[in-house]
This record gives C-alpha cells, structure tokens and sequence, in this order.
C-alpha cells in the first residue's frame, strides 16, 4: 500500500528527515514510534503532500506520489488525522463530518458512511448539531477520525492519536482503529504511547534523529535491550517534530 525509499526532508538548515525507508502492507497496521524532535510527524506531512520531499519517493498503492497535491492524494485513497486534531470548532459535529467527504459525490453512500461513523462513535451521534468545539478532547479526536473516514481512505495515517487523552478514551480509539483495520483500511500510526503502538500494530518502526533505528514485528521488539537503546539511546535534534 504505500513504500517510502531514500526519503530526505529539510526544513530550511535543518534536517528532518534522513534517507527513511518503509513500507506498509495492504490491510497491516504499521507504527512508527520514536523520541520528541525525531521526524515522526514530518513523515506522515510528506505522505500526505503537506510538506515536499529534498529526495526520495513515496508510492501509494504502486503510484509515484512526488508531483501530487494534498487534495488529489485524497481522492487517490489517502487521509491524514493531523497531530492536534484541527477540527473545525465553529462547525457542527455534523458540518465536520460532511467535509471529509468534499471529494465524494456518492451521496447516497456518504449519508451510510455517516451513519457507520455515528455507530463507531456514538457520542458523536449525541453531539451532532452541537459545535465541535463544544466536545472534550476525546471526543474532538473521535470527530477527526470520523471525519477521515469519511473520505473513504484505503490507507489512514493517525499522528499521535492519544495524545493527552484518558486512558479509557484511548481504549476506545485503538478499539477504533482495530475495527477500521477488519473493514479493509491500511492504517499507519505515529505514536509517543509506546505501548499501545506494540501493541495495536503489527508492524514497527523507530524512528531517531530522522533516520530509521530499527524496525521489525512488533511482538519481537517489545522489552529487548535492542529496542531500548534504538529509542531510549539517541536524543531528537530538536527540530521540527
């Protein structure tokens, strides 16, 4: 579903990223997890076409994705659920959900997928006509999600989905994303919870000083004194996350 080589990103003098190289598999949930400043959430901007690649490539699902806006990597099957939400907090639940499906004109279907959402989150279906920036953190996170999905994405990226939730509202978005994973969605994780990354996915990555420390199955990596000293052992440069 999506292969990264040799992928080389600068912001101005500093450099975020340094010849990383992945791969996510179709239907697997892939993590990358990995220190403050290390280049995590950088990696999922140039997936998703928000920042530009100095080198490398980038394919989803076999399609070189160098010369593509954000907005048609949307329509080619890619959504991004952004570090921070950026929910839209003058909008209703029910105008956040609407947007994400902007590149669609399946009506019919949308009004369905609206629907499975509101199953999948059913405070959202309590808060529909409230506006977004009335909802708590958790909920704020469940709206970005659902509004992702909205976009019928094959691959999703999630960047640092429980950051600052409680921990039964992260139960309740990993439940989620084990769920998106059995209806057919590629999912690749940016995560600081190392924790529920090994255990949510099936796949990987640390990332260290933007360059790739180690990789491997993630019931393999979990406690090894390789593991730690990948994560634990070189500090971020401090730069752009």
């Amino acid at each position: 579903m999506l292969n990264i080589r040799d992928l080389h990103v600068n912001y101005g003098n500093i450099i975020a990223l340094r010849g990383v190289s992945l791969d996510v598999g179709e239907g697997e949930i892939v993590a990358v997890i990995g220190p403050n400043g290390a280049g995590k959430s950088t990696l999922l901007l140039a997936v998703a076409g928000v920042v530009k690649a100095r080198a490398g490539s980038i394919e989803l699902a076999g399609r070189n994705t160098a010369q593509m806006q954000a907005e048609a990597l949307v329509s080619a099957g890619l959504s991004l659920v952004p570090e921070g939400r950026h929910i839209f907090g003058s909008l209703s639940v029910a105008e956040n959900l609407a947007l994400g499906a902007t590149v669609r004109r399946d009506r019919k279907r949308i009004a369905a997928d609206i629907d499975k959402v509101l199953v999948m989150f059913p405070v959202l279906k309590d808060r529909y006509r409230q506006r977004a920036n009335k909802l708590s953190g958790g909920e704020q996170q469940m709206l970005a999600i659902g509004r992702a999905m909205l976009a019928r994405p094959k691959l999703l990226l999630l960047d640092e989905p429980s950051l600052g939730l409680a921990p039964l509202v992260v139960n309740q978005v990993y439940q989620a994303v084990l769920e998106l994973r059995r209806s057919g969605v590629t999912v690749l994780i940016v995560e600081q919870n190392v924790t529920r990354a090994l255990a949510a996915a099936d796949r990987t990555y640390v990332l260290s000083s933007g360059a790739i420390a180690m990789s491997g199955k993630s019931a393999d990596l979990s406690g090894t004194a390789a593991f730690d000293a990948a994560y634990f052992g070189v500090a971020g440069e401090g730069g752009k996350p």
